[in-house]
Formats: structure tokens, C-alpha cells, sequence
């Protein structure tokens, strides 16, 4: 959604002087997108992270209730604040701003020959 709507800025705007359909400008475009994309998924990862990694053996070693969702967006709160549910988040989009880049790149570049030759 990002990328579409960065785009559609880019070709509404009359102050932006920037070629949006190049194979670059893609690329651009899908880095900045991706990037986004996962800095605001962020907390979706580390609640994820933290419920899949989470230890449930005690210290008797008998087996404790794992916490949900809610009961591990507040652990992780009470831990560090907002600040914890963004632990990450630079290699999160260090991952994701390249691999949607190119991605994307390579998608547009693959729907605009079909088009170009009518495959679909």
C-alpha cells in the first residue's frame, strides 16, 4: 500500500520532478515502502518473537501457562516501555527495505512486459 501510495503522490504531484516508472525509481520507491512496512510491523515481531521464544518450564521444573497475546504486549510494556515493542526495528528495516526493493522492482518489471505483450 505504501509503495502504490508513494507513487500515486509522485504522479499527482506537479512540484515532483521524478520519473516513478523506471526500473530505479522502483527500486527507490520499494526500498523506501519496505522499509516502512517494517518499522510499523515491528511490534507484531517482537510480541511474536517473545510468545514463541518464551519460557514455560519453571524453575521446578513443572510446566507454567504460556501468555497470550494481550498478557505479552503488557510484559513487554511494563519491561521497557513503548521503546521495547521497536527493539529491532534497524535490522528489521535493513532486511526488508532491499528485499522489498527488490521485489517490487522485479514484479513491475515482469507485469509491465506482460502488459507490453499481452501475456495477461
Amino acid at each position: 500500500a505504501i509503495f502504490e501510495l508513494t507513487k500515486t503522490y509522485i504522479l499527482n504531484n506537479p512540484d515532483v520532478d521524478f520519473d516513478s516508472s523506471t526500473l530505479l525509481a522502483e527500486a527507490i520507491i520499494g526500498a523506501f515502502a519496505g522499509g516502512w512496512g517494517a518499522l510499523l510491523t515491528a511490534p507484531f515481531d517482537v510480541i511474536t518473537t517473545r510468545i514463541i521464544t518464551q519460557d514455560v518450564v519453571g524453575t521446578d521444573d513443572s510446566e507454567k501457562e504460556p501468555l497470550g497475546v494481550l498478557e505479552m504486549m503488557d510484559g513487554v510494556y511494563k519491561e521497557g516501555g513503548v521503546g521495547a515493542f521497536f527493539v529491532g526495528w534497524q535490522a528489521r528495516v535493513a532486511y526488508w527495505a532491499p528485499a522489498i526493493s527488490i521485489f517490487l522492482s522485479c514484479y513491475c518489471s515482469v507485469r509491465q512486459a506482460g502488459i507490453e505483450y499481452k501475456w495477461f
